[in-house]
């Protein structure tokens, strides 16, 4: 495609975030590809739209939330974790009751879902939903962006240490929080064993502010503008760094509060 690359931050069914977004940096479909970090799932009360209309989107590649595979496991499986009711997955449920969807449909969207790897290597990016941890190489990461997914898998709730390198790029916290704290000391450290060679853009960790944080000392976008709570939708350029942002998601649902919580 010839047009722009631009990604998405965590939607969490803010619906409503997301056309307002799209609307304000006229995307068009037919020539920008449009990437997510994941956690579409969970939260505000439009999951099903969300999903629905992205999916229509030929250009539209996103990499799996911890959030997506929790729904992705409810839509196959019909068992509901208490810990992903208790943040969002409730909403998520709410959204596909709301909207009758078939289980044929459901299945489907699993069939969609279980597509979405963990990783998206670029030319010159990786895009992951948390991060590459103090553990992950450069090679640990190129060997996730091939691994297949299923259509279940296990969802650990990210209190524990991670298990798998898979759960490392759904949950890590750490990077993004090694690199804002440089950032803040204006001192580039190493940290752990990515070797930045390319922009990593990540969401998954809110960090009580709207504007994105871009780190120039570490190649390194995080995304979460706090779309699932009280913050703002953040569509970004990947390669001008232009962004723009929706209304407060609390403020284009009102009466939901907090949407994943």
């Amino acid at each position: 495609m010839s047009g722009r690359r631009l990604i998405i931050g965590d939607l969490h069914g803010s619906f409503k975030a997301l056309r307002e977004c799209l609307d304000k940096a006229s995307f068009n479909p037919e020539e920008d590809a449009l990437y997510s970090v994941g956690d579409i799932a969970d939260g505000y009360p439009d999951v099903y739209e969300c999903l629905s209309f992205l999916r229509a989107i030929p250009s539209f590649h996103p990499v799996i939330g911890n959030h997506d595979v929790w729904l992705q496991n409810w839509l196959s499986s019909n068992i509901a974790a208490e810990i992903w009711r208790r943040q969002g997955g409730e909403k998520s449920m709410i959204s596909f009751e709301r909207n009758n969807v078939s289980d044929e449909e459901k299945k489907d969207l699993v069939k969609w879902m279980s597509t979405w790897p963990y990783v998206i290597m670029l030319r010159d990016a990786a895009i992951m939903h948390g991060g590459p941890g103090f553990n992950l190489s450069d090679e640990d990461v190129e060997r996730l962006s091939r691994k297949k997914r299923k259509t279940t898998e296990s969802a650990p709730d990210g209190l524990r240490v991670p298990r798998r390198k898979a759960d490392t790029v759904l949950w890590d916290r750490e990077y993004f929080r090694a690199s804002e704290y440089d950032e803040k000391t204006k001192e580039r450290k190493p940290i752990g064993h990515w070797t930045e060679g390319k922009w990593l853009f990540t969401g998954h960790t809110e960090f009580g502010k709207t504007k994105p944080f871009i780190s120039h000392l570490h190649r390194f976008v995080n995304l979460d503008t706090m779309a699932g709570s009280y913050g703002c939708l953040t569509l970004m350029d990947m390669d001008t760094f232009e962004y723009w942002q929706s209304e407060y998601s609390s403020k284009l649902y009102p009466g939901y509060g907090p949407g994943y919580w």
